[in-house]
């Protein structure tokens, strides 16, 4: 597989620091989406636009040669500029030393068109080249931001929108791209062919000018209806994205309790504000294609009347000017069209700067080399730890205290609602006490220090997420590919060796979605085995047991027991069963009660 260009770092900004997003109108926006795509590969993007204008103006030599053609089939071109065009053009070829006649200038033609064919070519695929590269380069730089967002902030977003940003968002981004380098690649052959224009008539060619401009004038609020066309699109794409992706997560759900017609009309209500922005702006477009076709009609008849009652033009430069216009005038409404449809996908660039901005807020203090996590410690101490979530009202914890020592295994236990799952994202890093401090021995667990003792722990919570694949691929997921002998001691080690080795094909056996083909012990005791990979120093058990029946209950007991005493475990549940494994015993009384500071020795 292509590894996506890395030619430069994607900008909404022109400065690096970080600014709370404020709403521009569309002129700006359309600045800074040209900013950041030229900024993405500065020097292909300059190839490529150097390109383009010399497609521009082979196109004008193109135009040239018909001169010298309608002097060899008996036309007289006159004696105005055209004619010094002919005889300029005749000069440079007998410079040349090329022969003059029909079958040499037919052949000449062929071959500068077949050059400029093979110019087109070029550009078409380097452009394909880059658009693709912005957009792969760009979901991988807002993928890479998500990634290194805090926890608090990740918590605050529908995972939908996420999954909304990095494809159709990104995707409807590469498009505008393609948008802007489709009008770049008009442009310069438009103005070649004006300029020639101009050359042979500047009377006409201001006639026909004016009247291109006074089109563009007509459809100007068109524009701005474009943009805001755009921008309930993506409000509406939006929606639809998150209800399909809500319930196709609870699919099961839907279908056990016969509600499919109840959630199918949900979805067709979603889906119908979106359908008509898209008709309303396919209206548009069509109301745009034919406001430029009734004028060039208007424009043609007025052109051609002042050129034979007013000019008196010669015929050959008439037929010429005709030939020109003919081109132009379809080159204008073809500008105005992608115009439109750059301001339609205007409001993706609009949402995505606003998600990047956001992102690199909540940004945690990553650097080129991470250090090393903490290996060799005897305890992890909370002192006077308090944490609230920015839009809750009271306090999950409050002045708590702990120590927790290496390699003992740990239960927290209290109410629903208690800061159990809180005070444990605490320890793992994931989270910031909004006061107090969190120690490993005698290093504070913050800044680069909390990112690093990350990498020493692992997660297992309620809600396993496996792949649609094999178990081998499942387990070396969070790790380096490992050999068939680790991934075997991970999973005796996790009481999952048994079960893996009754499947069809082993490790090679594909488990579903999310493990379907597994029964919910199996996928359990799969991801603690897919945790130990990982040589944790600290393993975190989130209710992991709290959905099991009692056969897989015990086998993950077993799991745990035999884990005992060779790496730190905390566990939250509410079983009997589960917590009487523990050595030690963290009670949290729940919000209205004093949380006091627990000692591990002193626990029974």
């Amino acid at each position: 597989m292509p590894e996506c260009p890395r030619e430069g770092r994607v900008q909404f900004l022109g400065n690096q620091a970080v600014t709370r997003y404020k709403a521009l109108n569309h002129s700006t926006l359309l600045g800074q989406s040209l900013l950041a795509f030229y900024r993405f590969a500065p020097k292909r993007l300059t190839f490529v636009f150097s390109l383009m204008l010399f497609q521009g103006l082979t196109a004008g030599i193109g135009l040239l040669f018909l001169l010298p053609l309608l002097q060899l089939l008996g036309l007289d071109v006159g004696g105005g500029i055209d004619n010094r065009i002919s005889k300029g053009f005749a000069s440079i070829l007998g410079w040349l030393r090329l022969p003059i006649n029909l079958g040499s200038l037919l052949f000449y033609y062929v071959v500068i068109i077949a050059a400029i064919a093979t110019l087109n070519y070029g550009v078409t695929v380097i452009t394909a080249q880059v658009q693709q590269g912005y957009v792969c380069h760009l979901r991988n730089s807002l993928y890479r931001s998500l990634l290194r967002s805090r926890w608090q902030f990740i918590m605050r977003h529908k995972m939908s929108d996420f999954v909304h940003h990095l494809g159709g968002q990104v995707q409807s981004m590469g498009t505008a791209a393609q948008q802007m380098l489709s009008l770049l690649s008009r442009l310069f052959p438009l103005a070649a062919m004006i300029f020639m224009a101009f050359l042979l008539s500047w009377r006409m060619s201001l006639l026909v000018t004016g009247l291109a401009g006074t089109l563009t004038l007509v459809l100007l609020p068109m524009n701005r209806r474009s943009y805001e066309t755009g921008r309930s699109q993506l409000k509406n794409s939006r929606g639809v994205f998150q209800t399909l992706t809500e319930q196709l997560a609870s699919l099961k759900m839907i279908k056990s309790h016969g509600n499919e017609s109840q959630y199918a009309a949900q979805l067709e209500s979603a889906g119908e504000s979106l359908e008509s922005d898209t008709v309303h702006f396919a209206h548009m477009s069509a109301m745009t294609q034919w406001v430029y076709m009734v004028g060039a009609v208007i424009s043609f008849a007025l052109f051609f009347y002042v050129a034979l009652k007013w000019l008196a033009l010669p015929l050959s430069t008439l037929l010429l000017l005709m030939f020109i216009f003919s081109r132009v005038l379809p080159q204008v409404s073809s500008l105005q069209k992608s115009y439109q449809q750059l301001l339609g996908h205007l409001p993706a660039f609009e949402d995505v700067k606003r998600i990047a901005l956001a992102c690199a807020e909540a940004e945690e203090p990553f650097f080129d080399r991470l250090m090393d996590p903490p290996r060799h410690w005897n305890q992890i101490v909370l002192r006077n730890v308090s944490y609230r979530y920015p839009e809750g009202e009271r306090d999950i914890l409050k002045g708590f205290s702990a120590t927790i020592k290496r390699n003992h295994t740990v239960s927290l236990v209290g109410p629903s609602g208690a800061g159990k799952s809180t005070l444990a994202d605490l320890i793992a890093g994931l989270l910031e006490p909004a006061e107090g401090r969190i120690f490993c021995d005698d290093t504070e667990l913050t800044g680069m220090q909390r990112v690093a003792w990350r990498r020493s722990l692992a997660y297992v919570t309620q809600e396993v997420f496996l792949f649609n694949d094999t178990v081998r691929a499942n387990l070396n997921w969070v790790s380096a590919p490992r050999p068939d002998s680790d991934l075997w001691a991970a999973l005796k080690a996790a009481a999952a060796e048994e079960f893996v080795a009754r499947l069809p094909q082993g490790l090679d056996t594909v488990i579903g979605d999310r493990g379907v083909k597994l029964s919910g012990g199996e996928r359990q005791r799969l991801a603690l085995a897919r945790a130990l990979l990982t040589a944790p120093q600290l393993l975190i058990l989130d209710e992991a047991t709290s959905a099991l029946d009692a056969e897989n209950e015990a086998k993950i007991h077993q799991a745990l027991q035999r884990l005992r005493g060779k790496l730190t475990i905390i566990i939250i549940a509410h079983r009997d069963t589960t917590l009487q494994h523990a050595d030690e015993c963290i009670s949290l009384a729940g919000a209205e009660m004093d949380q006091t500071r627990q000692e591990p020795e002193a626990l029974p």
